[in-house]
Formats: structure tokens, sequence, C-alpha cells
């Protein structure tokens, strides 16, 4: 097949991108600024043959879905494509990113639908997400939309708001839809360019970065953690850190092979004559399992699960601030499990041997500073992120109250 691809440097992109390539197909991505070096990073992981990602397998194109016409308006990629992919997206969870994640999630799809039709291309495939369940109460299938559900950000409506408009526009237009809806995405190549913290990594990336400064500040002799109850034996470590969450909430996780394979899968198929919603989930995993997986993998104790009134009686203490700043935007989750129904069969997610393959790829610098990973646990690599973390309460609390 030859198949126009959006998002092809992001988390999902590179893994379907790879999986396409593999398989014999012609991809055409389509990456801001046409920026070949990023789209090799992107897949340096999978070590393809360099036949597989040069011309004519690979066609790298200029272009970008949060802006009319992608980009494209003085072009058109050589074609003709059987179908459109539109992995392009913005996984951020932050209320005051709320115009740029709707920028990028809905009139993004907009751009790249309306792209579609101006080339023809028969079939659209869309990467949305189970979580366009938002907050409902009842369990959730394909079938379902709006169920009159609230959201807990940004990011879970303007993925509901696409995807009802593709509905829209495919009974519209008669461009087949099919849209793919994966719960939370773990495995593969996780963590590098445009996916250094996401979801349930962002947890593994607090504790780790906990566990890492009681290390430093007892290998210094300051022990200024001491007092918070922290003791180590070797490489077992004890850090008494609360965290608010209902230890029977769930998280679902699905594995990126297994949503790369659906999406193989449903190009295969013939188009559908209406629009066809493909759920991608596994297990519900409760929250105090992924507890024991995570900190157990990092031999680490101590981390217990309390009521967020918890805080109220016993105001956090430095540690436990730290990690509430770190996984903040994640915070309804930890009280809240959609229920999702008729998905699609999957493998399932061992959190134990997530947590090991995470630490293989993560092991923090021996010698960066806390404050550098401090900052790339918070996801912050530049100037722009740094300002939009401070904008947002993530960052510089301790000194705009020095600093009045």
């Amino acid at each position: 097949m030859n198949v126009l691809l959006t998002g092809a440097t992001g988390y999902l992109g590179k893994h379907l991108l790879a999986a396409l390539l593999r398989d014999g197909h012609r991809v055409t991505a389509l990456v801001r600024g046409g920026s070949t070096a990023r789209l090799e990073r992107a897949l340096a992981p999978f070590a393809l043959p360099a036949a597989l990602r040069a011309a004519p397998r690979l066609v790298v194109l200029a272009g970008d879905v949060s802006v009319a016409d992608c980009g494209l308006a003085d072009g058109v990629p050589a074609g003709p494509f059987d179908a459109l992919v539109h992995c392009a997206g913005l996984t951020r969870f932050d209320a005051h990113l709320a115009d740029e994640v709707v920028l990028h999630n809905l009139h993004g799809t907009r751009h790249a639908h309306a792209l579609a039709r101006r080339l023809s291309i028969p079939a659209f495939h869309h990467l949305g997400t189970a979580y366009v369940a938002g907050r409902a109460t009842t369990p959730f299938g394909p079938a379902d939309l709006d169920v009159g559900q609230a959201f807990n950000n940004p990011y879970e409506r303007s993925k509901f708001e696409a995807e009802r408009w593709l509905r829209e526009a495919a009974a519209r237009d008669g461009v087949a839809l099919t849209v793919y809806r994966p719960s939370i995405v773990v495995g593969g190549h996780p963590i590098g360019e445009n996916n250094a913290v996401s979801t349930v990594y962002t947890f593994m990336k607090a504790v780790q970065f906990i566990r890492e400064c009681c290390r430093r500040d007892a290998a210094s002799g300051r022990h200024r953690f001491a007092p918070l109850g922290f003791r180590r034996d070797g490489e077992d470590f004890h850090i008494p850190v609360r965290v608010a969450a209902d230890p029977a909430s769930t998280v679902n996780l699905v594995a990126v092979d297994d949503v790369v394979d659906a999406v193989l899968e449903g190009l295969a198929a013939p188009a559908p004559t209406a629009p066809r919603v493909v759920t991608l989930t596994g297990d519900d995993i409760p929250l105090a399992a992924m507890e024991r997986a995570i900190c157990g993998g990092m031999r680490l104790s101590g981390v217990r699960l309390v009521p967020a009134a918890d805080f109220a009686r016993a105001p956090a203490n430095a540690l436990e601030a730290h990690f509430a700043r770190m996984t903040r935007v994640y915070a309804p989750y930890l009280f809240h499990s959609p229920r999702f129904v008729g998905g699609r069969g999957a493998r399932a997610v061992d959190p134990a041997a997530l947590t090991r393959d995470y630490l293989a790829r993560a092991t923090p610098a021996p010698r960066a500073t806390v404050g550098a990973l401090a900052l790339d646990t918070l996801g912050i690599a530049d100037p722009q992120a740094y300002f939009d973390a401070l904008v947002g309460g993530a960052v510089g609390r301790h000194f705009l109250a020095r600093h009045d």
C-alpha cells in the first residue's frame, strides 16, 4: 500500500511507521519542517535496514497538521495514496495548554481530513483514545461516544470533539473512517524525543527521582531526608511517601504492539461503509498492584496510597510535594476508572516487566544534577517548556515566594 502518515516521530507513529516499512508498504511521512534527522532519530531504536528508510520506501514531506492545508498549499505529495493514517496529536493534560491541545488534536484532525479529501484518499484512519469516555459512569463501548460525560482535562475533550467531527464528516463526505481507541499505551520504545514523559512512565520517573534524591543526599552526608523516615540498606530504600489515590481504582494498559497490529489489520480490511470504531484495551489493573510493581522493581518501600483528606490532617512533606507536583495532571485518574467494554483482544501487560524495561532504558546519568533530573522528570527540555511549566505552577513556586 501507499500510505500517508502524520505524527511519524511520536510514540505511536514511529512504531507504526517501522511496522509499515517492515511489511513492505510505501510511506510518505508528514514531518514538521521536513526534518529527516528527526525521523531518523525516531526510527533509530528499530534498526531498520537503510533501504527501508529511504525513497521510494520512505518519503519525508514537510508539513504541519496544526496549520491550514497542513502547510502544503504550494505543493501536493506524489500519490495516489491508499490511506491516510492520522497519528499526530498533542498528549498534554495541562489546563493552561487547552488552546494548544485543541489546535493540534481537533483542528489538526480537521486539516488532515481535508488533505485526504483534497488528494482523493479513500480511507482515513484516526488514532483516538479510549478516554473519550471521560468520566462516564456506565460501561463504555465502541458504539458509545456522547453519553453526556464530563472530561478530566482538555486532552480528553479535544479527542472527543475530533472523533465527533470525523463521524459527521464521514457521513457527509464519503471518506471511509476507522477510529482506533487505545487505552494507556505502553511498551516498545517509550523513552525518547516527543514522548519523554507520558502517563504511567511519569509515575516511574517520579519514583525514580525521589529515590535518586535520597541516594545522593545520603551519599553526600547531608542526611536531610532522614527526619522524614528515609533509610537505606544497600540498594533497598525505605522512603515514607503518601500518594493521594484510591487503591481500588484501576488503570487500563495496552501494549503498543497491539495498537500497531490493529492498525495494520484495519488497513488490510475492506473499507467500511459506516464509521468503524476499534477499542483497544487490556486488563484493568488496580493502582495498588501498579504501586507494588513499580516500587518493587525500584527496590523501594514506604509508598502508601491514601485518601486526599489525609493531607488535610498532615500536610505533604518535601518528598510528597515533589511527587504530587510531578504527577499532578494525572491526579483525576487515581480516583476514577472508566469501564471499557467491547475491546479487541489484547495481550496482558505485566507492570513489573514494564518497570524493568523502563529502568533498562532510563537510568539517570551519574553526574546529572538533581535539578536536571527534576526538569527531565517534568518533561522540560527547553526554555519554552520551562516557561509553560512556570505558568502552570509546576516549577518556580519557591522562587516566586522568595522574590515576590
